[in-house]
């Protein structure tokens, strides 16, 4: 794809992981332990659309990150961490939730009872809007559609972001053509891709059985996805 700024519009696939990589990482609060998450600088501050709302909720029936409880013992339950674009929760365990005066989530997670406990997703996904894809096609003059995304790395320290998508199909004066671009990947500065975020699907969907690996280790199950997303992203 000839690299630039497009309107975009991602599936609930791509959702998820922009959800998962883009931000997930970042509030994970053991980072906010070890000096490691801008976020922490953002608490009660907007940094995203004032249309976004970003969940973590391992309560979810039949999703992979889902379970009744956490490594700690805490009941499962949702954490809203973006309400109108604004950072109001962040994701805790039982060591970081007291070291750094937090609420608790149930988000304190390890890969076996051999692993130390980390604060962890579950299944973290944007929060449904009111319009629906073929809308927001309709709305471009000229971008890009991606239905799926695949893999995609944060760095929580500085809110640099890299997603991959499969291919992105493009989109003029409001419809698909038959071009086809592959492989896709959007970079960027987190708050501002988030707040480039103009529409937000009615529905909500996951990609699950996948793994999230902390670091270079400590693999644990999760699901990704959200609503679809008509954003402004700089792809490459």
């Amino acid at each position: 794809v000839p690299p630039g700024v497009y309107d975009v519009v991602g599936g609930p696939a791509l959702a998820g992981v922009i959800a998962h990589e883009a931000f997930g990482h970042g509030v994970e609060s053991d980072m906010f332990l070890k000096k490691r998450a801008m976020a922490a600088q953002y608490m009660n501050k907007s940094v995203a659309s004032d249309i976004v709302d970003l969940y973590d909720n391992p309560a979810l029936p039949g999703e992979s990150g889902s379970y009744f409880f956490d490594d700690e013992g805490i009941p499962a339950s949702e954490t809203k961490i973006l309400e109108n674009g604004i950072l109001k929760r962040v994701l805790t365990d039982q060591r970081s939730a007291k070291m750094l005066n937090l609420p608790r989530t149930a988000n304190g997670r390890r890969e076996s009872y051999t692993n130390k406990i980390y604060t962890r997703m579950s299944n973290t996904y944007f929060g449904a809007g009111s319009h629906t894809v073929p809308e927001m096609i309709e709305s471009i003059d000229y971008g890009l559609y991606m239905p799926d995304g695949s893999n995609g790395m944060e760095d929580p320290k500085s809110w640099g972001i890299q997603v991959e998508s499969p291919f992105a199909i493009e989109i003029r004066n409001g419809k698909l053509t038959d071009t086809v671009y592959t492989p896709i990947v959007i970079t960027g500065f987190v708050p501002e891709l988030l707040n480039s975020i103009t529409m937000t699907g009615n529905k909500v969907g996951f990609m699950g059985l996948g793994t999230c690996q902390k670091g270079h280790k400590e693999q644990v199950k999760v699901a990704i996805g959200g609503a679809a997303l008509k954003m402004q992203a700089r792809v490459g």
